[in-house]
């Protein structure tokens, strides 16, 4: 079964933005949002827009694809189980539905719905549209990346000056987080954090930011983006330089618009103390 069309994709993307998110966007009621809790992350939240818009895209997109699967953030946190079918054989459309709920609750426009087509664990089609600005960013493996359907390619290597980013060190383990802080002091210049992937890839992407050093790998967080970062020329790979996979465990990763801008981080990141 040969994939659907990218760009009917991407109309119903934003269809099902601007008929389910969009409304809702700055006029949340109080009992729209409601605590999502984990050990790691205990101030997480969901709202009614998240859930809605997630059975809407998992029935949607499987229509589009017959024989595929769906396999949505909110699904999973409710039946961990669900994940394993990214390990499958055949097509699975993975979905974080709203990314960026917290800024979305907020009011502010840094949010947006991430999908990513998966078959035999690696991902083949990535969407990532941001509504309130009104961006639609797509890419295709092997194919290169858009933006609004123009061409899509990060910006320069990078000049002398350190590279500006971000580092979220927020889910490193302690001993990991004391490290990497130590050794990225001075080898970069702080940028603003967005609070959401869809935001950060498509900026890296787009050469409005040169870098942001991940730890924990949810695989809709980071799956649409890495693919859509690399059609774009960038990079998405591990400390160790090993390329993403959606199926990674959590890890120090990196997300940069050019190799030289990558291979810098690493450098500092993997530098070892003399004594």
């Amino acid at each position: 079964m040969p994939m659907p069309d990218p760009a009917r994709v991407g109309a119903f993307l934003e269809e099902v933005a601007g008929e389910l998110m969009l409304p809702s966007w700055r006029r949340l009621a109080l009992g729209e949002v409601t605590p999502k809790a984990t050990a790691l992350d205990p101030g997480d939240v969901v709202t009614t827009v998240d859930l809605a818009v997630e059975r809407r895209l998992s029935r949607g997109l499987r229509e589009l694809l017959p024989g595929s699967a769906a396999v949505g953030e909110e699904a999973v946190h409710e039946e961990p189980g669900r994940i394993d079918a990214l390990g499958g054989d055949g097509w699975v459309w993975l979905i974080d539905p709203l990314d960026g709920t917290r800024n979305f609750v907020e009011g502010n426009d840094r949010f947006g719905v991430m999908v990513a087509l998966l078959r035999a664990s690696e991902t083949r089609a990535a969407w990532i549209h941001l509504p309130a600005r009104r961006q639609t960013f797509f890419a295709e493996a092997g194919a290169g990346a858009s933006l609004n359907g123009a061409r899509l390619a990060a910006g320069g290597a990078g000049g002398a000056e350190p590279p500006a980013g971000t580092i979220y060190s927020r889910f490193m383990p302690g001993e990991v987080r004391a490290a990497i802080e130590a050794r990225a002091a001075g080898a970069y210049r702080p940028a603003h954090e967005a609070g959401s992937a869809c935001v950060e890839y498509t900026s890296v992407a787009r050469g409005e930011k040169d870098f942001c050093v991940y730890y924990r790998l949810l695989p809709w967080d980071h799956a649409p983006g890495a693919l859509i970062l690399r059609e774009a020329n960038g990079v998405a790979e591990h400390l160790d330089g090993t390329p993403y996979a959606p199926t990674d465990k959590d890890q120090v990763t990196i997300v940069a618009r050019s190799r030289r801008i990558a291979d810098r981080i690493r450098r500092a990141l993997s530098a070892r103390d003399d004594g």
